[in-house]
Formats: structure tokens, sequence, C-alpha cells
């Protein structure tokens, strides 16, 4: 009897010890589609769901819903627009109405007279207004994120904004990607690099910040040309990059600098727009990143999924 119940034990002990549930997941969902460009970043860390940017409402709809309600999510407890572009903050519009509950929502307001820079194609103060007042009406805490805010989510994860860019740089003026919003997600031994849309500008005075140091980067402007200098991907030294972008940007002119950079250094690198949805798993003492579909498409490789030793 005593021999049966040790051997139940020790079955109960190993299932446990080998439980395929990570520490924490990282998701770059795909809202690239078709001809749209997107970021859409899910990031799963103990009791706590995070969101960086939602894509264009289309996009969220047709392939941000599907997947929240796949894995079983209702619920975010933090959503950051890394900064008010439409590809970016419409996919919360989505959730909303589709009663996902958001409890805070960090997003700056841009100074004017950036925003009014892209009159009438980008940048629009009335939509983004607008945006705040849904919120408001759905009871979300809007919050002013700014450049030192950190959230502890326990067991060695944590995200903490790096960079903010307030206003124009003091001897040039700047567009509104430059505003994005440079946050880094440690988690265990790794860390992950969320650039939103950082161009040119701010991207060159960042490549002399080694805070940009990170494992992972998530691709600034969906790997499109004015997107950050090479001088900044080496700083960020990073050994696997993900590219929330269409197929037609990486593949094509626009995405020619950032795609070369990455067969260069013979980096692993998934795209949304040739790989679909990526995910990444963080476990104790590895990693697994795992693409919806296995492709070489311009790339070096298929990379596949991948698993990563830390």
């Amino acid at each position: 009897m005593r021999k049966s119940w040790l051997i139940f034990f020790l079955s109960v002990f190993l299932f446990a010890g080998c439980s395929s549930k990570p520490d924490a997941s990282w998701h770059m969902v795909n809202v690239n589609t078709g001809e749209l460009q997107g970021d859409a970043n899910l990031i799963q860390t103990g009791d706590s769901v995070i969101m960086i940017d939602g894509g264009y409402y289309s996009e969220a709809k047709k392939s941000l819903l599907p997947y929240l309600a796949e894995l079983g999510i209702d619920k975010i407890d933090h959503f950051f627009v890394s900064h008010p572009h439409r590809d970016h903050y419409e996919g919360l519009v989505a959730l909303l109405e589709a009663g996902v509950t958001i409890s805070n929502l960090h997003l700056r307001i841009p100074p004017q007279h950036i925003c009014d820079r892209e009159i009438p194609w980008g940048c629009d103060m009335a939509d983004i207004a607008a945006l705040v007042n849904k919120a408001k009406a759905h009871g979300v805490i809007i919050r002013q994120p700014e450049a030192g805010l950190r959230y502890d989510f326990g067991l060695g994860s944590t995200i903490e904004i790096l960079h903010a860019q307030e206003d124009d740089l003091a001897a040039d003026t700047i567009d509104v990607n430059d505003l994005s919003l440079i946050m880094q997600w440690s988690i265990n031994d790794a860390t992950v690099l969320f650039t939103g849309d950082l161009n040119m500008k701010v991207g060159t005075v960042l490549s002399d910040d080694p805070r940009m140091n990170s494992d992972f980067m998530k691709m600034p402007h969906h790997g499109a040309t004015s997107l950050a200098p090479n001088a900044f991907f080496e700083r960020v030294d990073p050994g696997y990059v993900l590219v929330p972008g269409p197929q037609w940007i990486w593949c094509g002119d626009r995405g020619a600098r950032p795609r070369e950079w990455v067969k260069q250094k013979k980096l692993p690198v998934w795209v949304n727009g040739i790989d679909g949805h990526v995910r990444v798993d963080f476990f104790r003492e590895h990693i697994v990143v795992t693409p919806e579909h296995d492709s070489a498409e311009c790339k070096l490789r298929a990379f596949g999924k991948m698993e990563i030793s830390f």
C-alpha cells in the first residue's frame, strides 16, 4: 500500500515538474494580414494582461479579437498606446465595443504643433479626443505615461518606459512616430525592447543609450524606410528580431535596409505578414518562439519554431 502511494506522489511530482505552462508569454498578434500595417503586442505575466498597441480597427476585429477569444482573455489590465497613430490605437476601440474590459489606458496626447505637421494623413487630434472620451465612457482610467514609469508583476517580470520623447529635439523637429514610448520588458533573465514606430531622428539620439540593449527587439515602424538607423540596432544588439509588418513592406524596397541588416547579422527573424501570429513563451531556463507559419520568404532561412536556452 505504501509503495502504491509512493508511486502516485512521484507521478504527480514528475507531472508538475514537466508542466508546459510558461512563466510569461509575449504574443506579436498579426494585424498585418493585408495592405494595412499595425502593431499589437499582448503580454501575459502572472495574473496580469498587458497590451502595447492594437492595430487598425478593421484588423483588430478580424485578427486581434478572435485571438484574444481563443486565449479566453476578456480583461486587459494595462493598454499602452506607443504613439497616437491609428494603426496603433484603433484596436482599442474594437476591444471596448466587443466588451473587453480595459482597466488602465496609458496614452500621451501629442503636442498640437507636431500633430499639425501630419494633417491630413497622420495625426488627428479630434480622433484622439474621441478615443479618450470613448475609453472614459467605458470606465477606463486614463494615465499619462512618462519615462521612468515601471510596473513590477512579480516573479522577475517588470515593464519600464525607458524613453518618452515629449517634444521636438533641441536642434530639429520630429514627427509623431518619434514620440513613441520605448519600453523594455524584463522576464527571468531575458529582455524585450518595444520600440513603437521609432524613426531616424530620435532613433539616432538613442543609439548612444546603453539601456537599449536587449535580447529581443520588436522592429520599429513595421520595418519601413524611415525607421531608426542601423546604429540603433547595433546598440540594442538583439539576438532575435520580431517584425510587426505586412509581407509587402518587409520584402519590398521599404524594408530593404532592416531586412539586409538582419541578414548580415544572421539573426533569427519572424515577420507577421509572413509568419502570422508569433508567440514567445518564457520559461525559467529557456524560451520557445512559435510562429503560426514556417517560411523562408525574404529571410536568410525559415527559422520556424525555436527553443532558446538561457
